[in-house]
């Protein structure tokens, strides 16, 4: 929380009227996204924007808690949970608008397996089969489909 607090203040600084907190937030554990999302929910206040944009990268194979792979759940499943539970919230708020930033590394991968269909073991592989590179570019792919979705599906 303490790069948190201090974009906190840098905002403040630079816009004193702004009305801005920091809350926790962690991506490789879907229960907190939960929480998170529930907090912000309680608040009752309106959500214009919402940016999806942390990532981790070069990551050694992990499993979350959740029993994902590390780098998607945090580049990809964390924000695609969050948006869902927040969907109510930002169609309230509309105008609304969810910003999911993404890398041009995605060109470098696909997600299908050799039949041509959605191969789910290539978003969350096994140790075996895991690269960090291709593990970050898998999660990149997946930004950049969810962001081409229509919202109201």
């Amino acid at each position: 929380m303490a790069r948190a607090s201090e974009a906190v203040s840098r905002i403040l600084e630079e816009w004193h009227k702004a009305k801005v907190e920091a809350m926790a937030l962690d991506l490789a554990l879907l229960r907190s996204v939960q929480h998170f999302a529930e907090a912000f929910k309680a608040k009752n206040v309106p959500l214009h924007v919402l940016v999806c944009n942390a990532a981790a990268f070069a990551l050694p194979w992990s499993l979350t808690k959740d029993g994902l792979e590390t780098t998607f759940q945090v580049n990809h499943l964390g924000h695609f949970y969050l948006v869902q539970l927040l969907q109510d919230v930002l169609c309230r708020s509309a105008p609304a608008r969810v910003i999911v930033v993404s890398s041009e590394s995605h060109r470098f991968t696909d997600i299908n397996g050799s039949l041509g269909k959605l191969d789910f073991s290539r978003l969350s592989p096994s140790k075996n089969d895991y690269w960090a590179m291709l593990a970050y570019n898998r999660s990149k792919l997946c930004n950049v489909l969810f962001s081409n979705t229509d919202p109201q599906e």
